[in-house]
């Protein structure tokens, strides 16, 4: 369903113009056949008139159902989605016994229950190899539907979800997610074309299968207008 509603988003203009187009023919064969139902001396002939205007009535009436159905779904589910991108649960490994310690920089702090890898952590949470964002970098400038890659793979990995906010705003409003790793992968899409433009703080968020969070991976991006042709 996912896939189905970024490609609508992608196509949306095209959409409307391609319905446009033939709603525009429609309607002038609804009035041809509005003339002739009018103008018939016969019965036959405004039976057969009758025919072509709620045939051609019919149609406009599903071209406009599907003006709205595109409407609803970039809309309303396209941003929608991120509030209600269900995560899958971490199956819990009860023989797990994660040793590993952190090194995290002088400007970080770990509980010692957050158990992570031995590598270096840089200070906006990135971890390479382990948890860093591919696409975008930080600094990027990005606009419309974003393929998202990155890697997430982790000792005893659980899921990883994917979130934005403002500078400055402490609520992160949850994109989607995944329960498999991925190493400089896909790791799916956002949909900024019900967003403000202006700068935006993304992070990458990384849990294993005993629900502990790793610190996230943060970036700075802007949305940008898109240039119409």
């Amino acid at each position: 369903m996912k896939d189905i509603v970024l490609f609508l988003a992608q196509i949306e203009i095209w959409f409307y113009v391609g319905l446009g187009l033939i709603s525009f023919f429609l309607i002038v064969k609804l009035f041809s056949a509005i003339g002739q139902w009018r103008d018939a001396a016969f019965g036959l002939e405004r039976e057969i008139a009758q025919r072509k205007f709620g045939t051609n009535l019919t149609f406009l009436v599903l071209i406009l159902l599907l003006a709205l159905s595109e409407f609803f779904l970039v809309t309303f589910s396209a941003s929608t989605m991120p509030d209600m991108a269900s995560l899958a649960t971490p199956t819990i490994d009860l023989l797990a016994t994660p040793t590993h310690t952190l090194v995290v920089a002088a400007a970080q702090t770990i509980t010692p229950d957050q158990v992570t890898s031995t590598a270096t952590v840089s200070q906006d949470g990135c971890v390479p190899g382990q948890l860093e964002w591919i696409i975008p970098q930080n600094g990027s400038e990005i606009k419309d539907v974003v393929q998202l890659e990155g890697t997430v793979n982790i000792p005893n990995f659980g899921f990883y979800k994917y979130e934005y906010t403002e500078p400055g705003n402490s609520i992160w409003k949850t994109i989607a997610g995944g329960n498999e790793p991925k190493v400089e992968e896909n790791i799916g899409a956002w949909n900024t074309t019900q967003l403000i433009p202006g700068d935006y703080l993304l992070r990458l968020v990384v849990l294993d299968n005993k629900n502990v969070e790793y610190p996230a991976c943060i970036v700075s991006v802007r949305v940008i207008v898109t240039e119409s042709d």
